[in-house]
């Protein structure tokens, strides 16, 4: 017997994209700025700090479910 699979809506597929995209930002320019030192360290952790924050936030936005009443 098939497992129905449930359908997801391109929005929630965006949010998801998004969230996954804030860890990979976070994690090659916040914690990247940490072994290089061409640029400022606060500069470029403060800019992927929010850069990835941002996106978190949009993701977040999208993915939640409306409550049915």
């Amino acid at each position: 017997m098939k497992k129905i699979r449930k359908q997801t809506t391109f929005k929630e597929d965006c949010g998801k994209y998004l969230l996954d995209l804030s860890k990979l930002v976070f994690g090659s320019i916040f914690l990247g700025s940490i072994l290089r030192g061409e640029v400022p360290r606060i500069i470029l952790g403060a800019s992927g700090f929010a850069i990835a924050l941002v996106l978190f936030i949009i993701g977040v936005n999208f993915v939640k479910k409306e409550k049915k009443e």
